[in-house]
């Protein structure tokens, strides 16, 4: 069952990585939603947007990375995928509270992304941690 649970949270974590990526690639439109910013404001926009896609993708891609170097069993993937996972949840939380019903549909797809990979990460570190 652990096996199964950890290729889900890698799966998990590859899309978000993905999502990571897109949200990354379409900074041009989050740019254009503002209507006619001008340039610090949309600098500022372009490297939230950006760093938040950046830190997605780096964070789903860390269980796939530390398995493939340290194996499931390993005490560093399951650190590093715990943080992963507490990372995100934090930022879904952020997004959460910063008003997820007025944010554009790229973010709340995002931050339901990043809850449910911090949502499984969690479960999986607290079964890893009582049944093994």
């Amino acid at each position: 069952m652990l096996t199964i649970l950890n290729y889900i949270v890698i799966a998990a974590g590859i899309l978000l990585a993905c999502w990571g990526l897109f949200h990354q690639l379409i900074v041009g439109g989050a740019v254009a939603m503002l209507g006619n910013p001008d340039d610090k404001e949309a600098r500022i926009v372009i490297m939230a947007w950006v760093a938040q896609g950046a830190f997605m993708t780096f964070a789903g891609i860390i269980p796939l990375i530390f398995y493939i170097f340290y194996g499931f069993e390993s005490p560093a993937y399951l650190t590093a995928t715990l943080l992963a996972g507490l990372a995100m949840a934090i930022l879904a939380v952020h997004v959460l509270v910063v008003g997820f019903a007025t944010l554009v549909r790229p973010v709340q797809i995002g931050a339901v992304l990043e809850a449910i990979f911090g949502f499984l990460v969690v479960i999986k570190s607290l079964l890893v941690t009582f049944l093994a």
